[in-house]
C-alpha cells in the first residue's frame, strides 16, 4: 500500500473459527471485504498513486518502475498496465458513464475539442508487431460540472453523433465538419437539437498566422478581435441577464463591424494565401461566431477544452503510444476522473483510493453520487472509520 511518504506492506489477517457439528468440527472464515481487483497484490492506494503519477503528472510506467524500485519496492511495468486498464475500465463503465449521461441531459454549454494519439495495434498472425495507428481523444467540458474524455479509433461524424446524440444545448467547437451532422442532420419534427457555437480563438489564430507573415489583413483582424475580447472582458463578472444586455449594447456593434470588414476585405483579396484563408474562415463561421450573443453563459472561445487536452498531449510526448484501443479507452476514463477532481479542488489520489475501495459496494443506479462534483456531499454521509481503514466493508448510506 502507499501512504504519503512512501510504500508499506499491508498485512491482512483473516479470523477462522472451529464450529462443532454432527460430523465433526468445521472451520469457517470471516468473510473478506470486497475488492475491485480480485486476488490483487496491490492496494487501492498504490493503484491511485500509479494513476495520478501517469495521467496527472505524465510519468510513463518505465520511469515509475525505476522510481518505485529506488524506494525498495519491486513493481514491474506490465503489472502497472494491467491494473491501469482494469481500473480505467471499471471507472469508465460506472462513474464516468453516469457523468456523461448527466452532461448530455442537463448541461447548457459543452466545449469540445479533439487531438490525436498513437495506438499500438495487436500483433499480426505471424506474431510480428505492426506499425502504430492513429486514434483520437475527444474532450467535453460540461458547464462547470464535469471534464470528460472519450476515445475513438476514427475522427468521424458517426462517432460525434454517437458521443453527443441527445444533447440539446450549445456545443462550442472549432470549424471541423465532423460536428456539422449534429446541427445539419436529417430534418426534425421539432426545433430541439444541438446548437453549434464558434470559437473566436480559432478565428484569431488564422489572423495571427497572417500577421506574422506580414499581411496587413492579419494585423487589422487581430486588432479588431482584440477590441472584441476587451469589451467582453469588461463585464465578465456581471450576472447573465445584465451581461447579455451589455453584449448587445457594446459587443454586437463590434462584431457586426468586424464581419462587414471581412466581407469588404475578402472582395478585394486575391490569390490563395494566409490572409484569404483567415478571411474565408471568419466569413464561413459568421453565424456560429455571432451565437455568443444569444446566451450570456457562452464564452467567446472554447480554449477551456483545449487546455484540458494538454494532459493528453503531454502523455503523447512522454509515453508515445497506448498499448491498445482498450487501454486508450481506460485512459480516457482516468483522464476524466482526474481532470474533474482538479475542477472541483479534490485531491485525486485520496479520491481514487477511496472510490476504488467503495465502488464494489455501491448500487449500480447511484454511480453519479460518486462523481467528483457530488463527492464532497457523498463522502460526508459515509462512516469516517470505514474511510480511514485501509481494508474494510462499507455501509452504503440512503440516497
Amino acid at each position: 500500500m502507499y501512504r504519503r511518504g512512501g510504500f508499506s506492506v499491508l498485512v491482512k489477517r483473516t479470523a477462522k473459527y472451529e464450529v462443532p457439528g454432527r460430523d465433526g468440527p468445521t472451520v469457517l472464515g470471516v468473510p473478506t471485504p470486497k475488492t475491485l481487483f480480485r486476488r490483487g497484490l496491490l492496494h487501492s492506494s498504490v493503484v491511485a498513486y500509479i494513476l495520478v503519477q501517469k495521467f496527472s503528472l505524465g510519468a510513463p510506467h518505465y520511469r515509475l518502475e525505476q522510481h518505485i524500485e529506488d524506494q525498495g519496492v519491486e513493481l514491474d511495468r506490465s503489472t502497472m498496465c494491467r491494473y491501469v486498464e482494469e481500473a480505467g475500465g471499471s471507472l469508465g463503465a460506472t462513474v464516468c458513464h453516469a457523468m456523461w449521461q448527466e452532461a448530455l441531459s442537463s448541461a447548457a454549454v459543452i466545449s469540445t475539442d479533439a487531438t490525436s494519439a498513437m495506438i499500438q495495434p495487436e500483433k499480426s498472425k505471424d506474431g510480428l508487431r505492426q506499425a502504430c495507428k492513429k486514434g483520437h481523444f475527444f474532450t467535453a467540458v460540461a458547464d462547470c460540472d464535469h471534464v470528460l474524455f472519450a476515445y475513438t479509433e476514427k475522427h468521424t461524424q458517426e462517432f460525434v453523433k454517437k458521443l453527443f446524440g441527445g444533447f440539446t444545448g450549445f456545443l462550442q467547437c472549432d470549424a471541423s465538419n465532423v460536428y456539422d451532422v449534429l446541427e445539419r442532420g436529417p430534418p426534425k419534427d421539432t426545433d430541439d437539437g444541438v446548437t453549434l457555437v464558434g470559437c473566436w480563438a480559432h478565428c484569431r489564430r488564422y489572423f495571427f498566422e497572417a500577421a506574422i507573415n506580414k499581411y496587413p489583413v492579419g494585423i487589422q483582424g487581430l486588432m479588431r478581435i482584440r477590441a472584441i475580447y476587451a469589451a467582453d472582458d469588461a463585464f465578465r463578472s456581471l450576472p447573465p441577464v445584465k451581461r447579455k444586455e451589455m453584449r448587445a449594447q457594446h459587443l454586437r456593434p463590434l462584431m457586426e463591424s468586424f464581419f462587414q470588414w471581412v466581407k469588404d476585405a475578402r472582395a478585394s483579396a486575391q490569390g490563395r494565401n494566409l490572409a484569404t484563408k483567415a478571411l474565408g474562415y471568419a466569413s464561413n463561421q459568421e453565424k456560429e461566431l455571432l451565437r455568443v450573443l444569444d446566451d450570456a453563459r457562452l464564452p467567446l472561445d472554447n480554449t477551456r477544452s483545449e487546455r484540458t487536452l494538454r494532459k493528453v498531449v503531454v502523455g503523447r510526448k512522454n509515453w508515445m503510444f497506448y498499448g491498445s484501443d482498450a487501454h486508450a479507452e481506460s485512459a480516457a476514463a482516468i483522464f476524466s476522473i482526474i481532470a474533474s477532481c482538479r475542477l472541483h479542488a479534490i485531491d485525486p489520489h485520496q479520491y481514487l483510493d477511496e472510490i476504488l475501495r467503495l465502488l464494489p459496494y455501491w448500487p449500480r443506479d447511484r454511480h453519479l453520487e460518486l462523481a467528483p462534483k457530488y463527492w464532497a456531499a457523498t463522502r460526508a454521509k459515509l462512516d469516517p472509520d470505514e474511510l480511514d481503514a485501509p481494508l474494510c466493508s462499507f455501509t452504503v448510506p440512503a440516497s
